[in-house]
């Protein structure tokens, strides 16, 4: 049975429009329901039915709301085909993040950045991702639409406030597309653009030396060849995800198959061209033909066995 103490601080947490205590209370009075409590039914049915961008935006500070955006990794590190030199520097990361501590107890320092450059749609996102499902953390892409502004000397103060934000917890923070602001060093332009600008990739550069190592900072760019090489430098990994080969893919397609292991994706997959597309472009393609036989397979169920005679 719901207590007094339950309706009072659910009550407490909607009048304060604290959603994430009143989930926790909700949460917490299913949990003292009988079996059979209608509460508890209706209560369960009301949580279900939360967005999940609703939940995800309530892990943003609230300084930074505007700024970065809380992302749901939708891929584990086992869904993902990488090449085996990737592969193995991301399992000596993930090993030195599970004993950070003793690490930093013997005066030295954590590697937390990753850079991660290649075409577009081969993975970047979806590996930054991955790596904050493996080690539990959450997720934010900085939304650089939000943080440049016509008004550059703006900007830098956008970005100390977002580094700032962030290095109060534990998190992944992916810098999405870096060339956008960093390959802009040299500058062009007026005499006073170029200033602000360097003075924007300054404030960047002294905010990512000073982020503390519980913050996972994952940079991605599809030219890193443009990228200002103090950038580059400040980065322990440096990994790129260039165009499958068809070792990648087939290793891909195995661990697509996995994650749907009602469609016979392997044994009855049509031959697809997959030269020059990248990862994103087969899994569209991919997913086209899954729906496909999804559809006639549902169709050909629904179909009577035999007509009966006239």
């Amino acid at each position: 049975m719901a207590k007094s103490q339950d309706v009072l601080a659910l009550a407490r947490a909607a009048l304060e429009n604290n959603r994430d205590h009143a989930i926790n209370v909700c949460k917490c009075m299913i949990a003292n329901e009988p079996e059979n409590s209608s509460l508890r039914e209706r209560l369960k049915t009301m949580l279900s039915r939360v967005p999940s961008a609703m939940v995800l935006q309530d892990q943003v500070p609230n300084e930074l709301k505007g700024l970065v955006l809380p992302h749901e990794p939708l891929l584990a590190l086992s869904d993902m085909a990488l090449p085996t030199a990737i592969g193995d520097e991301l399992a000596l990361f993930l090993e030195e993040q599970a004993h950070a501590d003793a690490i930093r107890a013997a005066g030295l320092t954590v590697p937390h950045k990753l850079l991660l450059s290649g075409p577009p749609g081969n993975g970047k996102t979806s590996l930054a991702g991955a790596v904050a499902k493996a080690l539990e953390l959450p997720f934010f892409v900085l939304d650089f639409s939000s943080v440049v502004t016509s008004y550059l000397g703006e900007t830098g103060g956008k970005i100390a406030k977002i580094f700032r934000g962030i290095a109060e917890r534990p998190a992944v923070l992916l810098i999405d597309e870096m060339e956008t602001v960093l390959s802009e060093r040299a500058g062009h332009g007026s005499a006073s653009d170029v200033g602000e600008i360097k003075r924007v990739v300054s404030t960047l550069l002294l905010e990512i030396d000073r982020l503390p190592d519980h913050v996972i900072l994952v940079g991605a760019t599809n030219h890193e060849e443009m990228l200002d090489r103090a950038v580059v430098r400040r980065f322990d990994f440096l990994w790129s995800l260039p165009q499958p080969d068809d070792e990648i893919v087939q290793a891909w397609l195995h661990c697509f198959a996995q994650r749907y292991p009602d469609i016979p994706i392997l044994s009855s997959m049509p031959d697809m061209e997959i030269g020059g597309k990248s990862i994103s472009d087969i899994e569209r393609d991919l997913k086209k033909w899954c729906r496909r036989w999804v559809v006639e397979h549902a169709t050909s169920k629904a179909q009577p066995a035999f007509a009966l005679a006239s």
